[in-house]
């Protein structure tokens, strides 16, 4: 698992010194909204040590990035991939209040597309998401994802969208460290 920049981001491996970023985002009412209900600090320390020791296996089912702006060193959110078979994941991404509204969700979902379609051997990423969520319809169709009536789940208050490696000619990554 490798870290990567883009224009004003830089995606690294989660780590411990994000442990608190990761805590403030999951204890949040507002932002948990569309995902789950908000965790208890004890429950999203639980799920931090839970994803690190994941993440420090061979081959993990789950990859988890720490999203960082390069203008100001500050850790603004998630991003992660979790695999469904091997060669389909579906994304993730959940970012502070404060760094939405300025195109850091589609520079950041954008940048780990490439990194999975790239470098980890994924033919499809899926997003999954409530039907009401309409700020990540807007990013998933921004980034390149499409909608398919036929492959809906039954939970009718889901939607998934699909992007296909064949059709991914958008360029995000500046460079690729370590």
């Amino acid at each position: 698992m490798q870290s990567f920049t883009t224009e004003r981001l830089l995606i690294r491996p989660l780590a411990e010194q994000d442990k608190a970023m990761y805590i403030s985002l999951y204890t949040d009412a507002k932002i948990m909204r569309n995902i789950g209900e908000p965790l208890s600090v004890e429950a999203a320390e639980k799920a931090f040590k839970k994803t690190i020791k994941v993440m420090q296996k061979d081959q993990p089912k789950v990859m988890t990035w720490a999203i960082i702006t390069l203008d100001n060193n500050e850790c603004i959110g998630l991003g992660a991939l979790n695999w469904q078979m091997p060669d389909i994941a579906e994304i993730g991404i959940m970012l502070l209040r404060n760094s939405n509204g300025q195109l850091l969700p589609e520079e950041a979902i954008g940048s780990i597309i490439e990194y999975g379609l790239n470098h980890l051997a994924l033919e499809q990423i899926n997003a999954c998401y409530t039907k009401k969520n309409f700020a990540t319809a807007r990013v998933a169709k921004k980034t390149g994802f499409v909608f398919d009536s036929t492959k809906q789940p039954l939970d009718t208050l889901q939607r998934i969208d699909y992007l296909y490696k064949s059709s991914w000619h958008r360029h995000y990554i500046k460079t690729i460290l370590g």
